[in-house]
């Protein structure tokens, strides 16, 4: 039972941390930028039909041979593009979604502290860096990965949420979770 309670309080700090990020402090907000033509590019993409994807405008199509994807590069290069991630329908809800990461983050925090449990030698300065490690690792992977194709705009803000949520929980694993284990 004490390690579930470790996870709970883990997934709680990186949840609150979340939060902090992406609504209490807003480092992700360029990534959520708002345009006051948003009503009419809207009502036009309404028109459009499209499903319920990501588009990256403009692309060659699918079925473009390579001649015609090299043709697109040369033709693209330094000319303006786009991603837009079109739903047509928005759910406001906030329960489902704010359970489901509060869970996913107990795991997440369940997993990492099952691996520092067999870990005999750890020290906080070690429990830290672990945690870090694993912050940095998730954030080459997804964030900074999207980021060399694509050029988010919220990088910074995900290389801080890397290490600022995972310190603090190393810390506390190494001061008061360690001995719980």
């Amino acid at each position: 039972m004490k390690t579930f309670y470790r996870a709970l309080l883990g997934g709680l700090i990186l949840f609150f941390y979340q939060f902090l990020s992406f609504a209490g402090a807003n480092f992700h907000g360029n990534a959520q930028a708002y345009t006051e033509k948003q009503d009419t590019i809207m009502a036009f993409l309404k028109t459009m039909n499209l499903e319920n994807k990501q588009y990256i405008l403009p692309r060659p199509s699918e079925n473009a041979t390579p001649e015609d994807q090299q043709k697109y590069a040369v033709e693209s290069q330094g000319k303006p593009w786009a991603m837009v991630n079109y739903h047509t329908t928005k759910d406001t809800g906030m329960i489902m979604p704010m359970v489901r990461g509060l869970l996913v983050d107990i795991l997440a925090i369940f997993l990492v502290f099952g691996l520092l449990d067999k870990i005999a030698d750890i020290n906080t300065m070690k429990a830290i860096i672990y945690l870090c490690t694993v912050g940095f690792f998730a954030f080459l992977v997804v964030p900074y990965t999207n980021y060399i194709w694509y050029q988010t705009p919220d990088i910074w803000a995900h290389l801080l949420d890397a290490f600022v949520p995972y310190a603090i929980i190393g810390a506390l694993y190494a001061r008061f979770w360690r001995s719980a284990a």
